[in-house]
């Protein structure tokens, strides 16, 4: 059995309505500004989109007006119609289940107007909590214009607001190079990036210092292995990448391509 959710037919899927987190009305803005950009229309005459998030298993709807589901098991009879007047945003946990098990869960309480829309197409940010400090990271990385990102309890303070700035920058350093975005670049930021994260998360639930957090990093970094990463860098072959890269405010990237010379210095 199909269902049709906000005018997408869909099938081996489960959907459970959740309410909409701020990062997920990004998304919807973001998809809307490049329909926007690429159809030189208006906002108002943006009706439909959708938004994946592969982070957290969700899609997010926009709509203006259309029909919420035309089969919905469990809920409502198949061939049911339900119809959405006003514009809204819905969020959906997606579960896959075999064919014939589709099912759509709405849940009534959910707020599901587009004020957050609104405030961002006024030019104001939205709020956004967050519990893990990676979390904090990517929202601050990739959303941060249009989310006032506060970072996760116990982190609010002098130093830990120090740490926090570091590791972003770490992380947004990574962003900068094709060296990063796969296979052994990819694996080694995120062995780097976990290391990090976790030392700072025993250093700031404790109170902790900067300098205890410059000394860990300093140690996770010596202990690793970058035979792969420094042999990547050199078979890259493209000069361009040490430009990009070095100077580095990144201390990873830097030992990276420091142990790439090393390599060098031996061939």
């Amino acid at each position: 059995m199909t269902i049709k959710l906000h005018n997408v037919t869909i099938s081996c899927q489960r959907y459970i309505q959740l309410e909409t987190q701020p990062y997920h009305v990004v998304g919807i803005w973001k998809k809307i500004t490049k329909l926007i950009q690429s159809r030189k229309c208006d906002f108002d005459d943006i009706k439909s989109v959708y938004y994946e998030c592969e982070e957290d298993g969700t899609i997010t709807f926009y709509e203006v007006k259309g029909s919420l589901v035309v089969s919905l098991r469990g809920l409502c009879d198949q061939g049911q119609i339900a119809e959405t007047d006003c514009p809204g945003i819905w969020t959906y946990m997606l579960y896959s289940c075999p064919q014939g098990q589709e099912i759509a869960f709405r849940d009534e309480s959910v707020n599901n107007s587009i004020e957050s829309l609104k405030e961002i197409l006024a030019g104001n940010k939205l709020v956004q909590t967050t519990v893990e400090i990676k979390d904090y990271l990517r929202y601050q990385y990739y959303d941060g214009e249009y989310l006032d990102v506060r970072l996760p309890p116990g982190w609010d303070y002098p130093d830990g607001i120090e740490i926090s700035n570091l590791l972003l920058e770490e992380f947004a350093v990574f962003q900068t190079s094709s060296i990063f975005s796969s296979g052994v670049g990819k694996a080694y930021m995120k062995i780097v990036l976990d290391k990090f994260a976790k030392v700072a998360y025993k250093i700031v639930e404790k109170g902790g210092y900067l300098q205890e957090f410059q000394t860990a990093q300093y140690d996770i970094l010596q202990q690793m292995n970058t035979n792969e990463i420094a042999q990547l860098i050199v078979e890259y072959n493209d000069y361009r990448i040490w430009q990009i890269s070095l100077p580095s405010k990144s201390k990873a990237v830097e030992h990276a391509f420091n142990s790439a010379l090393d390599l060098l210095a031996k061939i």
